[in-house]
């Protein structure tokens, strides 16, 4: 499973936020509680960390995600308040991702859904991305009036020439 973490844990292991890995292996137990099977450890592989990690006992550009616990204050219509736990790894599924997750990176593969991208700069976002024009599949066609009715006069110009 692609997954992207969502914090930076662990900056000097390049578990950052926005990092992509792929899951390994986990270790689970039971809540004492719930009586329920949770997750202990999550173990995931770093895609192209910017230096190696090599954690003793695991192979190489291996680590491990343990749960973290958030909790906030909602308050109730009746104006009386609740405390809300939630206990989960912070790593989300890497499927897909918007275009503002996305810049920054470069995709071997990039598939791309533009009939969502509102403006020229988002529709530039999502191509840019590509790193090659063989690896780019667009879905479902172009919009073209996103691309020119949110350019600006000189920009225009710009492509015109």
């Amino acid at each position: 499973l692609p997954v992207l973490i969502k914090y930076n844990e662990a900056t000097e292991c390049c578990v950052t936020n926005g990092a992509e890995a792929k899951v390994i292996d986990w270790i689970m137990y039971k809540d004492p509680h719930t009586q329920k099977e949770m997750l202990k450890t999550l173990f995931v592989e770093l895609q192209n960390p910017p230096t190696s990690i090599q954690i003793d006992g695991l192979p190489k550009n291996v680590v491990p995600l343990s749960p973290d616990t958030k909790t906030i204050k909602c308050e109730l219509p009746d104006g009386s308040q609740i405390s809300i736990s939630r206990t989960q790894v912070p790593v989300i599924p890497n499927f897909a991702m918007t275009d503002y997750c996305s810049q920054g990176r470069t995709r071997p593969f990039n598939v791309v859904h533009l009939n969502h991208c509102p403006t020229h700069l988002s529709y530039y976002t999502c191509l840019s991305r590509s790193a090659t024009h063989e690896g780019t599949l667009i879905l479902n066609g172009i919009n073209s009036q996103a691309i020119t009715s949110s350019r600006s006069n000189g920009l225009s110009g710009n492509i015109r020439q």
